[in-house]
């Protein structure tokens, strides 16, 4: 059976004809999900040509990518409209796909979706995330951003009301803006994979240093990178021992560097950019708080798989980080102040650590992969239907 696999993340192709994935998360072992259940699997995605990519985890050999023209702005979307319908359907005369998975309704999986609908063909949809908290004010700077969240919102809530299948990754913040229709099948599955979870509470640090980790893109501002550096300043002028690893590359880890070395503060911070699955486990261990304060979530597998390595997680509340996150570590999104307190409260003594490694070792069991996993495969039923 052959899916068409339709997302708006972005992919390179190096001058050797290779494919790799922007971020990490849509390397090979996420495709490996979907070959499971599909013989052959085609991406149409946006592919942008480069000399060379830095990172040969993010490699993509296992699926086919069908390249879609590399618009990378929605005026540059509507600029190359007429081509990028004629690339969708050229793919479905040629392929013609027994089953079709969109993942999230940005302005290509909308485009897909519409193009589905017209067609009376079925298909199913991934919701990762609320373009809602996309293009609120904050998050990202545009002078269309009031017109683009209204848009995008509605075309996500449109593709997901016209779905035959529809799976979130939240269990309840998304299906509440973005509610499937009666008909449809319905089901929530975190997009996590979570290796090797021990079960062993996280030994209190007896140094006096605090090592805080972060892993997102840094693409766009979405992680609010510039609010931990804050959080961080903040501490070190107190007096605190503080060092923040940063996991993620992207066109704003150059800024983000200058932006700390602007604090003073550059000697305690350390954008490393991407790494291997291995490696983000063992920074994980040896961290002592996760952050994630983003502007916008669905609902991140990095948290989750901080939990499972036990490690306390602080978490903006937005998306679906609610849904994850201890009440105590909840903090306001675009608040370095809070952030600041919230670590220094997860340190202030023995008995809190504990409780807060405690409390990720039990969310993280929730998400267990044959759970997660039987949720997955009736959708995957769903949609071949």
């Amino acid at each position: 059976m052959k899916l068409f696999f339709i997302t708006d993340a972005r992919f390179f192709q190096t001058s050797d004809g290779k494919f790799y994935a922007g971020e990490f998360s849509f390397s090979n072992i996420l495709w490996e999900r979907y070959l499971s259940e599909f013989e052959e699997v085609y991406v149409i995605g946006r592919v942008f040509q480069i000399d060379n990519f830095e990172n040969l985890n993010h490699l993509v050999s296992n699926v086919i990518i069908l390249p879609i023209i590399s618009f990378d702005s929605p005026l540059s979307y509507l600029l190359n409209k007429r081509t990028i319908s004629q690339s969708i359907k050229k793919y479905f005369q040629k392929h013609t796909p027994d089953a079709v998975i969109i993942r999230g309704a940005g302005s290509l999986g909308y485009h897909v979706a519409k193009f589905c609908i017209k067609r009376k063909m079925a298909y199913g949809i991934e919701i990762i995330g609320d373009p809602y908290d996309v293009f609120a004010k904050g998050v990202i700077k545009h002078p269309l951003r009031p017109i683009l969240r209204y848009l995008f919102t509605k075309f996500q809530k449109e593709a997901v009301y016209n779905a035959q299948s529809v799976i979130y990754v939240t269990k309840h913040t998304l299906q509440k803006r973005y509610p499937a229709n009666d008909k449809a099948f319905s089901t929530f599955a975190s997009d996590v994979f979570i290796e090797n979870r021990i079960n062993s509470v996280k030994k209190y640090p007896q140094n006096k240093t605090i090592k805080l980790l972060c892993i997102g893109s840094l693409e766009q501002m979405y992680k609010a990178p510039d609010i931990v550096l804050k959080a961080v300043s903040k501490l070190i002028k107190e007096g605190k021992d503080v060092q923040l690893t940063w996991l993620g590359h992207g066109k704003f880890r150059e800024e983000m560097i200058s932006l700390a070395e602007s604090f003073q503060i550059d000697s305690n911070v350390n954008f490393l950019g991407s790494v291997s699955g291995k490696e983000v486990i063992d920074y994980l261990d040896k961290s002592d708080v996760f952050l994630l304060v983003s502007r916008t979530e669905g609902l991140p597998r990095a948290i989750v798989e901080a939990m499972a390595r036990a490690v306390p997680c602080i978490g903006s509340n937005v998306g679906g980080i609610p849904e994850l996150i201890h009440a105590d570590l909840l903090v306001q999104v675009e608040n370095e102040d809070d952030l600041s307190d919230k670590i220094e409260l997860v340190m202030s003594s023995e008995a809190a650590y504990s409780k807060y490694s405690e409390y990720s070792i039990q969310r993280a069991s929730e998400f267990d992969f044959s759970t997660l996993e039987n949720r997955r495969k009736l959708f995957f039923k769903s949609v071949k239907k």
